[in-house]
């Protein structure tokens, strides 16, 4: 799911209000040891609505995105991958929730959440 569109946004006399059902913004950065294995986005519980995720542009491998059985490798790949300086947002409850692999040791994302 993408993050809603300003015209979703609520309007003021044309101009954009903050939306009452987000606390706050938070930001981060990943990085993923080992290829092929998939490690948590976040170590602890993060409640999130929405987060948008990045592929370092310095990435030489592709990083894929999933759930806690995410996989990079191409043969059995599970996930959305993302190449170099490629992005992604969806709604999530949970930070800890979203999975990475990466079929290059140390590739790594950033990421923007709001909550």
């Amino acid at each position: 799911m993408a993050l809603p569109e300003q015209s979703a946004m609520p309007q003021t006399n044309g101009k954009t209000t903050a939306r009452p059902d987000i606390g706050g913004i938070g930001d981060g950065r990943k990085t993923v040891a080992t290829a092929a294995t998939a490690e948590a986005l976040v170590a602890a519980s993060t409640p999130a609505k929405y987060v948008i995720i990045t592929a370092e542009s310095d990435n030489t491998g592709v990083i894929v995105v999933g759930g806690s059985t995410v996989v990079a490798a191409l043969a059995t790949r599970r996930g959305i991958p993302l190449a170099a300086g490629k992005s992604m947002a969806f709604a999530v409850d949970d930070l800890a929730d979203v999975y990475l692999d990466t079929t290059v040791n140390g590739d790594g994302v950033t990421f923007l959440y709001l909550n």
